[in-house]
């Protein structure tokens, strides 16, 4: 699974400590505007500073947009941290200012970009590497930011550094006093054990050290790795969550990374590969069972997800893949290729089909499929189901598999309805909004778009319901949600004459000071803004409401 963390910023820099400086490289900007290289000094892990010194001889102040981005130009991991700064350059004065930038733990190059453009093009570009090699052990300051209420904030917690253990074949980081540190004299031992076997196995050989990257929970690694999920494999490099609440099976990364040296295939193969060799599948730690229970109980509930669907997925985790589904689902039907048709076919499988959202690769990957079977996906789908059918297992409690179909569905339906909305499809939206909700009416998120559908359809009443019900369910994770739908719902009450009703919604969204921005008109605002501006003058319909992205 793939995911990127890139925070913008909208905090203004006045800069103004003069200095005299030399000439910069410039392209295109106001005259004689000059920004020299950066002065990086020691670029670590974690939180870094760099000062760039300018040279604004003009009589008018100039604003510029300075973005920093760092990534590691050899890593896998296809995370990119960025910024953007605006710099207000006072005229006729020299001076230098510092930014701040966040590096996060890993190894190999790590490039940082940097360029100021004005409104006439880039002023200033600048690119620099740094090798970052492992066991990496220098100082470092593990200080993680969010976007704010005025732009970049540094939190106030700051991480310990690692400590760093090495195994015959592993690098382990991991911090002082955690859950893996306790663990240590047992996890080096099994995972080398894992390794071994998954190598003779998969009949793949290894040569070097793999790193693994132990966090106590999901949401520091979201923090320090910009990337949501509790494992994660890249190149030879493992993230894992391992902490009091929540452990991953030791197993499944391991087996991408060494599966990995065979192919890269859809990950109906790649995540079925990895699920199946887990113990028992907890599913998002919710119930422990076998994948065959799971799927068994989801083929009664018919709520199995078509593999012609799964093998165009090229990740899992997102709403529209359901991968609590998406993941036994997978693993129980590698389970029946290679106790059906034998490791050798599932390995000439692993290593043919590729994970590529072209709709052409996707058409080779099931000729390849059909090629190396001696069927279609299809024909192997309906023999796979009826296997399952007649099979028989210790069993999954049926209220225990509806739970989890109710809560990967309505997900789903929303973020399908979504889509469909956004394309311009408001009756079909607005049909699958209303599958959500009769399938949980405590869903916020469906009856919020569910609302969006009505309003942009222009059933005010309805979608006026809809914001009203959105208002009532709503609790500071929904922040968002709460706030446009009172800002829309004095929009309607406008329209309808009723000022004094839409003024208490405009304030109550005011004060709730949210700030998440969201395009509109094609210009981002926030409601806020929006808030601010009903209770400056009552709203006047436009010919139709465009849907918020964000």
């Amino acid at each position: 699974m793939r995911s990127l963390l890139a925070p913008l910023c909208a905090l203004a820099l006045l800069i103004s400590a003069p200095a005299a400086i030399p000439a910069a490289d410039a392209d295109g900007a106001g005259p004689g505007i000059r920004i020299d290289p950066p002065q990086f000094g020691r670029v670590a892990w974690g939180r870094n500073t760099l000062r760039l010194k300018y040279h604004n001889p003009g009589r008018t102040a100039l604003s510029l947009a300075l973005k920093v981005r760092t990534y590691y130009a050899d890593s896998d991991s296809g995370v990119i941290w960025e910024i953007t700064y605006p710099l207000l350059l006072p005229p006729e004065l020299s001076g230098e200012f510092g930014v701040d930038y966040f590096v996060r733990p890993d190894h190999g190059v790590l490039r940082v970009e940097l360029e100021a453009a004005g409104p006439e093009g880039a002023v200033f570009r600048q690119q620099q590497d740094f090798p970052f090699q492992a066991p990496y052990r220098a100082e470092y300051l593990l200080q993680p930011s969010r976007l704010g209420a005025q732009g970049l904030e540094w939190e106030g917690r700051i991480y310990p550094s690692f400590k760093v253990r090495e195994s015959e074949s592993f690098i382990f980081y991991y911090f002082p006093g955690s859950e893996a540190e306790k663990d240590m004299e047992r996890i080096v031992p099994q995972r080398e054990k894992i390794l071994q076997k998954l190598q003779k196995d998969f009949q793949v050989k290894m040569s070097g050290k793999s790193i693994f990257f132990f966090y106590p929970d999901a949401e520091t690694a979201r923090k320090l790795t910009g990337h949501r999920a509790d494992g994660w494999t890249y190149g030879r490099t493992i993230v894992e969550v391992y902490g009091p609440r929540r452990k991953i099976d030791p197993s499944h990364e391991l087996v991408h990374l060494v599966a990995g040296q065979i192919g890269t295939p859809p990950v109906l193969l790649a995540e079925g590969l990895a699920t199946s060799r887990e113990k028992n599948f907890d599913n998002a730690g919710k119930y422990r069972a076998s994948v065959e229970d799971w799927c068994r109980a989801f083929l009664r509930e018919n709520a199995l997800i078509p593999l012609s669907v799964l093998m165009e997925y090229t990740s899992f985790g997102e709403d529209l893949t359901r991968p609590r589904i998406a993941y036994p689902e997978s693993a129980c039907f590698t389970d029946y290729l290679q106790d059906t048709y034998g490791w050798d076919k599932l390995r000439r499988a692993y290593a043919q089909l590729v994970n590529d959202p072209d709709p052409t690769a996707q058409e080779k990957n099931l000729a390849r499929f059909e090629a190396i079977y001696g069927l279609s996906l299809r024909e192997a789908e309906s023999d796979w189901k009826e296997q399952l059918s007649m099979s028989r297992g210790s069993g999954l409690p049926a209220t225990v598999a509806q739970k989890v179909v109710v809560e990967e569905t309505v997900p789903y339906l929303v973020a399908r309805g979504r889509v469909l909305l956004t394309s311009g499809s408001e009756e079909e939206a607005q049909k699958v909004f209303l599958q959500a909700v009769a399938l949980d009416d405590t869903n916020l998120e469906a009856h919020f778009w569910l609302a969006q559908a009505y309003h942009v359809r222009k059933n005010l009443t309805a979608a006026l319901a809809e914001y009203e019900k959105v208002i009532r369910m709503g609790d500071r994770i929904h922040l968002t949600e709460i706030a446009w739908s009172h800002v829309w719902s004095g929009q309607i009450l406008d329209q309808s004459g009723r000022r004094e009703e839409a003024l208490q919604h405009y304030r109550t969204a005011e004060s709730l000071h949210e700030r998440s921005e969201v395009r509109l008109e094609g210009r981002m605002t926030t409601s806020l803004e929006a808030a601010r501006q009903g209770i400056a003058h009552p709203f006047e319909s436009a010919d139709a409401l465009e849907v918020p992205t964000q």
